[in-house]
């Protein structure tokens, strides 16, 4: 196996090299997601994730024979399942909290009628956004929640490409090339 394979993308990438290659690559991305990545903040780390990502796919594609513009589909496609992850974890603490800010004003969650109502107040969106901006860390703990979501999206749109991608045959060409 060449190692090379799994970071540049201009080599070949067997299906094995290729495999691996996303097993450690996913094994880091949780490692970071679980401990943070102190050394390198910010969307570096994401970067070269998503880098890795596509050479990965572009030397498998390349091993097959066949042309390499289609490894794009898989990382881009993944960036957006890991935004609707994010958003969707995201979204149900959001929830979460409005039941809380709402069951503390007062108003009865139980009641699917009074939190309706509730939540139709003009004045309820304002409040709950200063009840939330009040306490940075609820907020950032919110922000973490939609992290596993998006980790999840991510990685299965890219297993169902990896699936797809690892089952690409030799052309006739690239065999007599080689």
């Amino acid at each position: 196996m060449n190692p090379i394979a799994l970071i540049l993308p201009n080599h070949r990438a067997s299906v094995s090299a290729f495999v691996l290659g996303l097993v450690i690559l996913m094994s880091l991305d949780a490692l970071r997601l679980a401990f943070g990545s102190a050394p390198v903040p910010g969307f570096v780390p994401l970067l070269a994730i998503w880098f890795v990502c596509y050479s990965l796919f572009a030397n498998r594609r390349r091993h097959a024979g066949r042309d390499v513009g289609l490894a794009f589909l898989p990382p881009v496609l993944a960036i957006l399942a890991k935004g609707v992850g994010a958003a969707v974890g995201f979204g149900m603490q959001i929830f979460d909290a409005m039941l809380e800010f709402a069951a503390d004003q007062g108003v009865d969650t139980s009641d699917q009628i009074a939190f309706n109502e509730a939540l139709a107040d003009p004045g309820f969106q304002p409040a709950f956004q200063s009840w939330l901006e009040a306490d940075q860390e609820r907020l950032m703990a919110m922000m973490q929640a939609g992290a596993w979501p998006s980790f999840i999206g991510f990685w299965l749109v890219l297993g169902v490409f990896a699936i797809w991608f690892a089952t690409l045959q030799r052309n006739g060409s690239a065999a007599a090339q080689s």
